[in-house]
């Protein structure tokens, strides 16, 4: 068996029905949709050049950064320009590196470009992206958070460009 990464995304459409004189407010589930929505995400590494990715504590503070930098799990470092995401996972752990509470939405790009653009994926405090890729290049990936500085936690699945089966 090779090595998977499983995940799961769900989602519940609520709609807040206002309060009048004769009822409370209340959530429901959109009229229209009717039901709750989910479904499973699945990459299996394609050969030994797809390598493994953590980052337990991935601080970011400022400006854009590349979200995903250092070593593979097993060893070697990741190489930004020539390397390929397959699989990502990303966690806003809702704390910087202090400790300290975090409620500062993170920006994740996907095209090198700034991190807070209008097409930047939007995470919040104590929320997790997970996304399957087709190739996109390590250095691509840039992330910021809106204001001050978070921890985030990163897993991928990445293609090394240096290696030879």
């Amino acid at each position: 068996m090779a090595d998977t990464a499983r995940g799961k995304v769900s989602m519940v459409p609520v709609v807040t029905i206002a309060a009048d004189s004769d009822t409370n407010t209340v959530d429901a589930i959109h009229h229209d949709i009717k039901q709750r929505l989910g479904g499973n995400l699945e990459y299996e590494k394609a050969d030994a050049c797809d390598r493994w990715f953590y980052d337990s504590a991935k601080t970011l503070s400022g400006g854009m950064a590349d979200l995903i930098s250092g070593n593979f799990t097993d060893s070697g470092t990741v190489d930004a320009s020539a390397d390929k995401v397959h699989f990502l996972y990303v966690r806003h752990t809702g704390v910087d590196s202090s400790g300290d509470a975090s409620t500062a939405d993170m920006y994740i790009n996907f095209d090198a470009g700034a991190a807070a653009s209008t097409d930047s994926v939007v995470i919040g405090a104590n929320e997790s992206f997970i996304v399957k890729l087709k190739a996109t290049p390590v250095g691509h990936i840039n992330a910021k958070p809106a204001s001050g500085e978070i921890v985030a936690e990163v897993v991928a699945i990445i293609d090394d460009d240096s290696c030879s089966i």
